[in-house]
């Protein structure tokens, strides 16, 4: 007898201390679960009436701010944001060398001038020259290339168009690819993920290097008297002969902290849809919001 009120005495202190633990976890999941923190924010009329999103994460707390949160996570191609990755995985590939990275024009005549010569990374970024990046991309090849669109989970990794061929609006080779209007895929909530994991990964490795020149080529603000830098690059694709993506996406850094956004505009009817118009927005709602956000 009492061996069995002993059994249901220690029996109900089990199922009360399992009951009181799930309960705990139930409770920090849905309080202390930051990766799930979702802040909406009104920023319409930064936009000019344009259909479009901006989307920012703060790595610290895994808390992201948003405007238009649909459109944040909807995926589409990356077009020349693309080239902050590849920077990344050029860089630590040593398929580009800050010291020696002059490419050689190879004499074509292409449809911007800036590209019509011998250009090193620093003006391949500024200028957006997509036959430099296709060489620094074929140079990592598709092995690897895949390798790192894997452990950075960038999209939908889906990189088997490598040439470009779905992207019709471009006969040349040297100006096309699978993140240009193809088969890789990405939405602006993505696109802060993976440039943070970039910077998260360079400083655990203290590759200040990598960190320096990276941040060289990609800075494109900078006010002293708020203590602002902005950093980023845009993207744009043209399907149909009408916009298809306008994007400006990267980080900034404000009184030493940082924060990542993107920026994606979606009216491919819209002639004002393009990658300056969104630079243009991202950076005034940056300058206005940088030390209210988070």
């Amino acid at each position: 007898m009492r061996r069995k009120i002993l059994y249901t005495t220690i029996l109900s202190l089990l199922t009360f201390l399992f009951a009181t633990c799930s309960f705990a976890q139930e409770q920090t999941s849905s309080t202390n679960s930051p990766q799930n923190i979702t802040e909406q924010i009104d920023l319409k009329k930064y936009f000019d009436d344009l259909n479009g999103t901006i989307i920012f994460y703060n790595p610290e707390n895994e808390k992201y701010i948003v405007y238009n949160e649909q459109l944040s996570e909807k995926p589409s191609s990356p077009c020349s944001t693309f080239k902050i990755f590849s920077t990344y995985v050029g860089l630590l590939t040593n398929h580009i060398d800050p010291e020696n990275s002059l490419r050689r024009w190879n004499g074509t005549k292409y449809w911007m001038n800036e590209w019509n010569r011998d250009i090193d990374l620093d003006n391949a970024f500024k200028y957006s020259c997509v036959w430099y990046y296709r060489r620094v991309i074929d140079d990592i090849g598709q092995e690897t290339m895949q390798q790192y669109l894997n452990e950075y989970n960038y999209g939908n990794k889906d990189i088997s168009d490598w040439k470009g061929d779905l992207n019709t609006n471009e006969p040349s080779y040297d100006l096309k690819g699978f993140w240009i209007e193809s088969s890789l895929k990405i939405s602006p909530k993505e696109q802060t993920q993976v440039i943070s994991k970039i910077f998260a990964d360079l400083q655990k490795a203290n590759n200040q290097a990598v960190i320096n020149e990276m941040k060289h080529v990609m800075l494109a603000y900078e006010n002293t008297d708020q203590n602002l830098k902005i950093y980023g690059k845009t993207g744009y694709g043209v399907v149909n002969d009408e916009p298809a993506d306008a994007w400006f996406v990267g980080m900034y850094e404000v009184n030493g902290k940082i924060n990542y956004f993107a920026l994606r505009l979606d009216n491919p009817k819209n002639a004002e849809s393009t990658s300056v118009k969104a630079k243009e927005i991202a950076i005034n709602i940056i300058k206005d919001n940088a030390d209210k956000l988070f």
